[in-house]
């Protein structure tokens, strides 16, 4: 047998049909909607309005029927920027219904950054928070593809924006009867995420409905199994893949899920205690908090059985000081994925630290050499790739860039190196890719040392990671000051401050340098840089 065959892992079937009978996505949201019926859905953690899983059905199905007499259809896409709020998953599954696509924006994006998804994604509708608006509604003039902007508020900043509030039919018995069209399932869009590559440049990542639909049958089967009353804390974005998934998770498969829209440190500990908390789905960074902020001590979190930690690195320092933190803590899952595969494609649950786990079922993987191709061995380091039908159809408009990701065999390349042991255990090295991973955000270098070369007091630089405990990696800029000019670093960091996303800033400072190490062809020697911090300390 050639290391082609023995070394290529697949994690399995489900034991239930992914379809459930169901030809469409949108089908099935309903299907289970309609089964959950009257229990409780979701809470509002700040404001303790509840919703049930008929509220979520009937709002989304009344909703639906008006985005088709609006003309919203087939193909046609829906952008949604906000928080976490219940008006999210209200507004991406009528979208659904219609085989229309939800594209979902971070509220923290800058003018510039939402410009370039707004003329990239051409959405035909666009729904937004207070917040995001203050960014959005200046733009709205250079985007003639956006034809209804709608606010989740009370008050109207102009004319031509319509509150969430107006857009729902006064027939509340239409909905029951709704019935979605079928889709071909691979093929029909039915959520795009944005995902930064190393140009720079967002990339709306394309997952179908069958992709979805995989990742709530899994989900589905997991939870299954779990012997404890499942209330989940919904505070990752859910304009984030995992904290979508997480969301979906919970309304499909009967999960109470208790909202927040931001991280503070009381309002999150208080939430686990008030609401009885069982799940939380965290980064890294919530890690740090639990095993060493002393506010954690003054509330008791011992509904807390079950973390699944996923969308950064997690240390093994980390995970035993939070499970000695919280004596009621049943398990920490690690997890490994991305956008491109629609959520993880690893996962562990037991206690081989530093791992993230074994292949999941659906999944196939291996470990390539980043050179040849060639399929290694154990305690060999190469790419690690997936294949199965979690990855995702591709990028929206960028066909060079799909190309260059999933090879002609169907073979995703994460762009991660990593090895596995002879337990099938994986294990995640580093990154093949020069994205920095700042609290779970993806950070491409290149966009912001574009934004510092517009500076003219600097002739050139290097943006890297560095390691940070608290938030997985730090950007950090290398400067090359022009001759005769004369900066600080607080004025550097400002400059960027001004024109990028809270991620996306110099948060671990500036170093000025007389040049940037290179190769001969002009790349930047990234590693050189890396090698000079020292290695992260819990």
């Amino acid at each position: 047998m050639s290391n082609d065959e023995k070394y290529v892992f697949y994690g399995g079937s489900l034991e239930e049909p992914i379809e459930a009978g169901c030809h469409s996505l949108g089908e099935l949201i309903i299907k289970r909607l309609k089964e959950n019926g009257d229990g409780i859905a979701f809470i509002d953690g700040v404001t303790d309005e509840k919703f049930t899983y008929a509220d979520v059905l009937e709002r989304s199905v009344r909703l639906a029927n008006r985005f088709h007499r609006l003309g919203i259809k087939k193909d046609t896409v829906v952008a949604v920027m906000c928080e976490n709020r219940i008006e999210l998953p209200i507004v991406s599954f009528a979208a659904t219904y219609l085989r229309a696509i939800p594209i979902l924006l971070n509220p923290g994006y800058t003018a510039t950054e939402l410009a370039h998804v707004l003329k990239y994604s051409q959405p035909r509708a666009i729904f937004a928070s207070p917040l995001a608006m203050a960014t959005l509604q200046p733009l709205l003039r250079t985007v003639p593809s956006i034809k209804l902007t709608v606010l989740f508020g009370d008050k109207k900043p102009h004319p031509k924006v319509t509150l969430f509030s107006e857009l729902f039919d006064r027939n509340r018995a239409q909905y029951i009867s709704f019935t979605p069209q079928p889709a071909k399932l691979p093929d029909q869009v039915g959520l795009m995420v944005l995902s930064s590559g190393t140009t720079g440049l967002p990339k709306a990542v394309q997952l179908t409905h069958h992709n979805i639909m995989c990742v709530l049958a899994y989900m589905r089967e997991n939870a299954s199994v779990i012997p404890f009353e499942q209330i989940s804390l919904g505070l990752l974005p859910f304009f984030h893949v995992y904290g979508y998934m997480v969301l979906m998770h919970s309304l499909i498969n009967k999960r109470v899920v208790v909202s927040l829209p931001r991280f503070e440190p009381t309002l999150f500990l208080s939430t686990i205690q008030k609401y009885r908390v069982t799940i939380a789905s965290l980064a890294p960074p919530l890690m740090v908090f639990l095993a060493k902020h002393p506010l954690v001590d003054k509330y008791d979190l011992s509904s807390l059985v079950f973390i699944g930690c996923g969308a950064a690195p997690l240390s093994k320092e980390l995970e035993l000081a939070v499970m000695k933190r919280l004596p009621h803590l049943q398990m920490i899952l690690v997890g490994y994925g991305l956008s491109e595969t629609s959520l993880g494609v690893t996962t562990r649950a037991s206690d081989v630290h530093g791992s993230v786990g074994k292949v999941n079922k659906l999944s196939w993987l291996k470990v390539v050499d980043v050179k040849t191709g060639r399929t290694l061995g154990p305690h060999q380091t190469g790419e690690i790739c997936v294949k199965g039908p979690l990855v995702m159809k591709g990028y929206l408009h960028n066909e060079r860039e799909t190309r260059a990701m999933i090879d002609r065999d169907g073979w995703l390349h994460t762009g991660d190196t990593g090895y596995f042991d002879e337990d099938e255990n994986f294990y995640i090295v580093d990154r093949i890719k020069d994205l920095i991973k700042y609290k779970g955000f993806q950070v491409p270098p290149a966009e912001v040392e574009a934004v510092l070369l517009t500076h003219p007091g600097i002739k050139d630089c290097a943006v890297v990671g560095r390691p940070d405990a608290a938030a997985g990696q730090l950007p950090v800029a290398f400067v090359v000051l022009q001759p005769g000019a004369k900066l600080t670093e607080p004025e550097v960091q400002q400059y960027v401050a001004e024109r990028l996303s809270k991620q996306k800033q110099l948060h671990g400072g500036v170093r000025f340098v007389h040049e940037i190490p290179k190769t001969a062809s002009g790349k930047i020697l990234r590693r050189e840089l890396v090698a000079l911090f020292p290695k992260a300390k819990l």
